[in-house]
This record gives C-alpha cells, sequence and structure tokens, in this order.
C-alpha cells in the first residue's frame, strides 16, 4: 500500500511559516540594506516601500516594506533635512526592521531604524575606493590641462530642468546685468539616483557634437548621500576623458565630489559657475575695451603725426620749386656768362689767327713777289714750275713786276741741289 498523502492548507502553511520566522528572529529587529524602489505615503501617515537587491544590473530579490506612523515621525526627526533625500526611488538604505508574515499579503518587514550614518560610511568607502582608481588611471589633471577658452559664449548645459539649481544658473547666465548674450545647449539628466551617473555620463558625450566651448554640470544642494553620484567611477572617467573643459556647480555641504576633482573647475553653487563665466566675459570685454582705447589713441597719436609730416612736405613743395628754379637761374646765368666769355675769347683768339694769316697771305701774293726780284715763267698760259716741262725753243713769258718778257729755251740745265 502506498503511503498516506497529507494534505495541508495555505493557512496551515502560513502559520508554519510565520512560527518558523519567529523562532529563527525570536521577534527581534535585524538590520538590513537595500534600495528603495517605490514609495507610497497613505491618509492615515504611513509610508509603504518596495525593495530590492540588484547585481550586475539583474534584480536578485524584492520585498515589501512598511513605516508605520509613528516610527515615520521619529525617523524624519532623526534624519532632519535629509529624510526627504534619503526617502525616495533609487535611494539605498541601511534600515533594521522586524520581519511580519501575514497569511494574506505574504512576508514583509517593519521599519523601524534608518542607519543613516552607515549609509555615509557605505558611501564613504565606496568614495575612497573610486578615488584610488583614478589616482591609477591618472585622471586627475587632465580636464584641468585643456585650456579653457579665453571667452567662453558656448555652453553645453547638463542638469535636470525645472530644479532650483538649473534655474537658478540660467537665470543668472542669460540675465546678466551686462546683457552678454551666451549660446546655451541644454542636455537634460537626472542628477541623483542609481541611474544619474550613467545618465550626465551619456550627456556629457551627447554634448561633445554641438563642441562648446565648455561644459557645465549643475546640481543644486543636497544631503552627502543625494550627491553620492557624482562619486560614480564611471561619471568621473567620462568627465576626465572629455575633450572640453568641464566646469561643475555642485551644491555641496561640505567635501568636494570627485567629479569636482577631475574636472576642469569646479565651483560651490550653479549660480557660482554662472557668475564665473559673466565675469569672465566682462574681464575679456574691458580688455578688449581697453584695447581699443589704446589702439585710438595711438591711432590719433600717428595720424597727427602723419599731418605734421604732410604739413612739411607740402611746405617743402610750395618752396622747393622756387629755390630750384632760382639756383637753376643763377647756374643759367653763371653758364651765359661763361658761354660769353668763352666765345670772346675764342672770337679774339680767331680774329688774331685771322689777321696773322692776312699778314701771311699778303707776304705770299705774286706781285709782292715779283717786287722781290722773282718772275713767273709761263707757257702757254699756264706758269711752269718744273724744268721738264720745258724743251730746247719753247717759247715761254716771263711776268716781271714792270712788264711781260717773251723768250726762247736755249737751254735746260737740270738745278744743282749741292749749290747754296
Amino acid at each position: 500500500m502506498s503511503e498516506e498523502r497529507v494534505i495541508y492548507s495555505l493557512s496551515q502553511l502560513g502559520e508554519s511559516l510565520r512560527r518558523t520566522l519567529e523562532q529563527a528572529t525570536q521577534g527581534r529587529a535585524l538590520w538590513f540594506r537595500a534600495e528603495i524602489s517605490q514609495v507610497k505615503g497613505s491618509g492615515a501617515g504611513h509610508v509603504y516601500l518596495d525593495l530590492v537587491e540588484e547585481e550586475q544590473g539583474a534584480q536578485v530579490a524584492a520585498m515589501k516594506a512598511t513605516i508605520w506612523r509613528d516610527q515615520h515621525q521619529r525617523i524624519l526627526q532623526e534624519l532632519g533635512d535629509a529624510a526627504s533625500d534619503i526617502l525616495q526611488k533609487g535611494s539605498e538604505i541601511v534600515f533594521s526592521a522586524r520581519i511580519r508574515y501575514h497569511a494574506v499579503f505574504g512576508v514583509s518587514l517593519s521599519v523601524e531604524e534608518i542607519d543613516f550614518s552607515a549609509m555615509l560610511g557605505e558611501a564613504e568607502r565606496r568614495k575612497q575606493a573610486t578615488l584610488k582608481i583614478l589616482q591609477t588611471e591618472g585622471a586627475f589633471g587632465k580636464n584641468s590641462a585643456i585650456p579653457l577658452p579665453r571667452l567662453v559664449s558656448h555652453i553645453a548645459l547638463i542638469g535636470s530642468p525645472g530644479t532650483s539649481g538649473f534655474r537658478d544658473f540660467a537665470f543668472h547666465l542669460l540675465h546678466n546685468e551686462w546683457h552678454y548674450r551666451f549660446e546655451l545647449d541644454v542636455f537634460a539628466a537626472i542628477v541623483q539616483g542609481k541611474e544619474a551617473p550613467a545618465a550626465m555620463a551619456a550627456a556629457i558625450e551627447a554634448a561633445h557634437a554641438v563642441a562648446p566651448d565648455a561644459i557645465v554640470l549643475v546640481r543644486g544642494g543636497g544631503s552627502a548621500l543625494d550627491l553620492d553620484a557624482f562619486n560614480d567611477l564611471g561619471l568621473c572617467q567620462t568627465i576626465a576623458q572629455a575633450r572640453v573643459p568641464i566646469l561643475t556647480g555642485v551644491g555641496h555641504e561640505t567635501d568636494l565630489s570627485l567629479a569636482d576633482l577631475v574636472a576642469h573647475r569646479q565651483f560651490k553653487t550653479p549660480t557660482a559657475v554662472a557668475d564665473f563665466l559673466v565675469d569672465r566675459t566682462g574681464q575679456e570685454a574691458s580688455l578688449i575695451s581697453e584695447w581699443m582705447g589704446q589702439i585710438g589713441l595711438r591711432a590719433r597719436g600717428r595720424m597727427a603725426l602723419e599731418q605734421q609730416r604732410l604739413a612739411a612736405h607740402h611746405q617743402v613743395l610750395r618752396m622747393h620749386p622756387a629755390r630750384v628754379l632760382s639756383e637753376a637761374s643763377h647756374t643759367l646765368t653763371h653758364l651765359r656768362q661763361r658761354v660769353a666769355d668763352i666765345s670772346q675769347r675764342n672770337l679774339e683768339r680767331h680774329l688774331q689767327r685771322m689777321s696773322e694769316f692776312r699778314s701771311t697771305v699778303q707776304a705770299l701774293r705774286p706781285e709782292n713777289t715779283l717786287k722781290r726780284g722773282f718772275a713767273i715763267l709761263r707757257k702757254d698760259g699756264r706758269a711752269v714750275t718744273d724744268a721738264n716741262h720745258l724743251v730746247v725753243d719753247d717759247l715761254v713769258a716771263l711776268e716781271l713786276q714792270t712788264g711781260h718778257v717773251e723768250a726762247r729755251v736755249i737751254d735746260i740745265k737740270p738745278r744743282d741741289n749741292t749749290t747754296p
């Protein structure tokens, strides 16, 4: 025969689970760590939480929890200003709770205390671990080594539109008292919670596409846990490897986030970033104005100098032709006198030579020669200068000073050149 089958009811199973849980916990509160995936309040003052645990992006556990009204009031007092930032979706909390079992609603947790210091300690541990990795990678100083343009006019703004920090930055920048104009490209990203680091890193990568002069990452004030997203390793690596300067304006309480340390420059608030950019533009505008004044002053000085030089040249041009004409006139007068003198001397010399030639010609006239006892021998009317032109019996005519004689050649003798 087969063993008799035992059948249990759901309530029996539930009761068994309840007793087992009570025996295991002995009714004590235990400490847990979990992420809040959903928060709901009730009119009675209770708060209902959906808690999850994830590993490498996959959910490995989920459970509901309740903060009853009395505990909720006490927790709010203990957490103070950080309460609203901690009790929200995406926040990881360390808390104590008692395990409850209900036959209808199953297992749930009744939260009694939230350990804020333990949460801060865990966040600080992660921050220090990330810091060591960034130091090993040489991330610090990379982005600050990129020169920030002297005039930052095109800005890529990363933040959560609608938040006070985002509005403060935009208002102070775009409505500055000097009316400087800026080109602003907005890349919306959540800045708190588990998904914030990846969203901000993606926004930084997208901002490169518009080639801004600088990227500004802003978030308003908050608790240390609220700002824990700015200690994320992936976000810090993205900032360090950015191709343009990144300015952070995150509302801090005391310590700087790691994102501030790897950025080009950090500011305490979003407004401080806007004031810095406006002041930097003002400094450049003042410098440009000063340069323009110096250029104008130098230009006026140069124009005055050139006007003086032009006036001097004008005076020279007015006087120079008259001086040149005067000098040329003096030179021409001098040359005319020299020409006259030289001509006179040449004329006198030529006249003297002509007188000498006249005397010579006068002395050589035939009649004067005949007076000295010479005669001119002609044959056939032509003067004979060579005895070889005559023969014996030639009739010749002799011209003397006082008349002509006809004669016949009876003898021709050659001249004896030896006779003196």
